[in-house]
């Protein structure tokens, strides 16, 4: 098996299991009978705990820790926490927010990991391209989020847990007999190299990285662009709910709107290649994200809800696409594995907590479409400054 077609492979095995557990967190927790308010709460200790581990995970890789050694003690880890969560469900709020907070810190970073991974592949194989790569975690989410949601009746919520469990050790066996990329050569020298004091500390180092401009700017924007997608799609449920769907009919949406991102992220792919600007992909992706919050706010049948999982595609794919590489190119190699992980860390974990967080309370409080309204103008507003910001200039 050649290595793009392996690491394709393991980037879906892997999102899989992040889909049986994550993408169904609030389905299961209102299975077990938490309200939307606890649930705001606990889906917003997975973006704490990645604000926490993110940096720590970046600066060890940074440091010499292979991304692949860390993503297998990562899988191994949520392979140990996951037979705990459904009792802890079981047994109150508070057990819960620990077992999730536990195993938020492991295998839910392992996405971020995989991605610094990929980033580094890249620089060693040309084969490898980050958006065909990543496409693999679209199409096999969307796989299992429709497969998924139609078993849960039959099943039991709980086989989520199994599933998530199985398809973490397979992806252990992927990655244990995939190239580990600090044993490979670069492709080319690093065009930084050499602008790194090698005795630099950690603190040092996140200082010089907030002394850059456009990287300080995209985590503003970043940060609200989770705010307002994180949020809206943690609470897809509770939406479809609304209008009169069920736990099946989230599951078609996903799989559609996961779908499209899989065809347009190599679509991206395939325009870069060909000389579009990484800055062309957030603006798009804010535009469209932006139309599909506020859709969401007026809209009344589930038919037009499934019609802007299109938006949703354009969006997530032109911003996954974006996102690894253009903060690559703010910063020397040696910065990678920091730049990439505190720029997730802070965008996901930050405007994810902070969505959640107020999601719960606002959608207990002002209803389904006044939420949608914020989190939409949130959207559009991070598109503003993100132009104010000249990233034009910026991106290599």
């Amino acid at each position: 098996m050649s290595r793009r077609h392996h690491m394709f492979l393991l980037e879906g095995v892997y999102f899989i299991s992040f889909c049986t557990l994550y993408a169904y967190t609030v389905t299961i927790l209102l299975e077990y009978g938490y309200t939307e308010v606890q649930c705001g709460y606990i889906t917003m200790l997975q973006y704490v705990m990645m604000t926490i581990a993110g940096p720590v995970y970046g600066r060890m890789i940074d440091r010499g820790l292979s991304p692949k050694k860390l993503f297998i003690i990562l899988a191994a880890g949520g392979i140990i926490v996951t037979p705990l969560l459904p009792v802890c469900f079981a047994k109150g709020f508070s057990l819960t927010m620990i077992s999730f907070g536990i195993i938020s810190a492991l295998d839910f970073c392992g996405a971020t990991v995989i991605d610094t991974w990929i980033n580094q592949m890249t620089l060693r194989d040309e084969t490898i391209d980050y958006g065909m790569i990543r496409s693999a975690g679209s199409i096999f989410y969307a796989t299992t989020a429709i497969v998924s949601g139609y078993l849960i009746v039959p099943l039991g919520i709980n086989f989520l847990f199994w599933l998530h469990m199985g398809s973490l050790a397979v992806a252990i066996l992927l990655a244990v007999t995939f190239a580990d990329p600090n044993k490979l050569p670069l492709l080319e020298p690093d065009r930084f190299a050499g602008e790194e004091a090698p005795d630099e500390t950690f603190a040092q180092s996140i200082r010089t990285m907030m002394k850059n401009r456009p990287f300080v700017i995209f985590l503003i924007c970043g940060t609200m662009y989770y705010f307002a997608t994180r949020a809206v799609n943690g609470f897809m449920q509770v939406i479809i709910n609304y209008i009169g769907g069920d736990a099946s009919t989230y599951g078609v949406s996903v799989f559609l709107y996961c779908v499209g991102e899989f065809l347009l992220m190599r679509l991206a792919s395939r325009l870069l290649r060909r000389g579009m600007k990484l800055p062309v992909l957030f603006i798009t992706a804010t535009a469209g994200l932006g139309l599909r919050i506020l859709l969401l706010g007026v809209l009344k049948t589930m038919t037009g809800v499934m019609l802007t999982q299109i938006l949703l595609s354009v969006g997530f794919a032109s911003y996954l696409r974006f996102n690894i590489d253009y903060v690559a190119s703010l910063f020397p190699r040696q910065y990678a594995g920091r730049a990439i992980l505190i720029s997730v860390a802070v965008t996901q974990g930050l405007g994810s907590i902070i969505g959640n967080l107020a999601g719960g309370y606002l959608l207990a409080s002002v209803g389904v479409p006044v939420y949608c309204f914020i989190c939409g103008g949130a959207m559009f507003l991070s598109m503003a400054i993100f132009l104010m910001g000249k990233p034009f200039s910026a991106a290599k």
